[in-house]
């Protein structure tokens, strides 16, 4: 059964009635930070002590690197709206309908500033749980080449640490994004099992698989799930769907349009995917030649 929401033009009223709205999925779906416990980080490389070090200085961090993101909340939000615009003129017909209702929701949003804070932070927290303790490095080869979640068909809008996207967020990448159509499956790059499946409403939510031996996927933005905790899934097999359209569920407000935000962790450490994916001919990012 297909459920359509109408959101109607928001009047002054009604925006504070959104934004109340809006919060109160972001509190029923549940923002609570999991903190990966010892043995949890002893599973993936014994490197407790190491993790611990960078966890400290994150936590330094966080709150300066929050108030990056803040002082762009009028942009960020903006280029969601932008990001919007771009879809409508691209799908047009009934998806301009629906993308015309999600602007709105964002323009109310845009008008309450401290709601609309407090939604940018809820965002970077739930990216920051999804990526466990978020510290980068290279690591060993990890055996095998890992198939594409998603096709990259129309290149890559950010990459693992893209100087680009720390300019307009104020936050490091640690993922790809794969700009692909809202609702794209996303399939499993190897065989493994689905350890977190995470609902957050209108904020950001992702799915984890563990492939063992330290590896594991992080898909981020999605708009519904396939698989479910504790499923074991092979190469190839659905495990959600794609969203990261702006003022959709599962999107958050850090997002660059509807694509899909891939992430790899290896033992413990988030990793640039590109050099463990297959290699895809002429792969590009705007426009631009990426050899691996």
């Amino acid at each position: 059964m297909h459920i359509e929401i109408r959101i109607p033009f928001p009047r002054p009223a009604y925006m504070i009635f959104v934004i109340g709205l809006i919060m109160g999925v972001f509190i029923a779906t549940g923002w609570e930070k999991e903190t990966p416990t010892v043995d949890a980080v002893d599973a993936v490389g014994g490197q407790t002590e190491t993790q611990a070090n960078v966890e400290a200085e994150q936590d330094m961090d966080r709150e300066r690197i929050k108030q990056a993101v803040l002082s762009r909340r009028e942009e960020i939000l903006r280029y969601n709206i932008q990001k919007l615009e771009e879809e409508a003129k691209q799908f047009g017909g009934e998806a301009e309908e629906t993308l015309s209702e999600n602007r709105k929701v964002l323009l109310a949003i845009l008008k309450e500033k401290r709601a609309s804070e407090e939604l940018l932070k809820k965002s970077l927290e739930q990216i920051w749980e999804s990526q466990g303790i978020a510290y980068t490095g290279q690591t060993g080869d990890i055996g095998m080449k890992l198939s594409w979640p998603a096709k990259p068909t129309l290149g890559i809008s950010a990459t693992f640490e893209d100087t680009d996207y720390i300019k307009r967020f104020g936050v490091a990448h640690h993922a790809v994004d794969i700009p692909v159509e809202q609702g794209t499956v996303i399939k499993a790059p190897a065989a493994g099992t689905v350890s977190v499946v995470k609902d957050n409403g209108l904020g950001y939510s992702y799915v984890t698989i563990d492939h063992g031996n330290g590896l594991e996927t992080v898909y981020g933005h999605v708009s519904g799930f396939i698989a479910k905790v504790g499923d074991k899934v092979d190469r190839g097999d659905p495990v959600a769907y794609s969203g990261g359209r702006p003022g959709s569920p599962g999107a958050g407000l850090m997002t660059t349009g509807s694509h899909l935000h891939f992430a790899v962790r290896y033992k413990g450490q988030l990793v640039d995917p590109l050099k463990y994916l297959e290699t895809w001919p002429g792969l590009t990012k705007f426009g631009e030649q990426h050899t691996h």
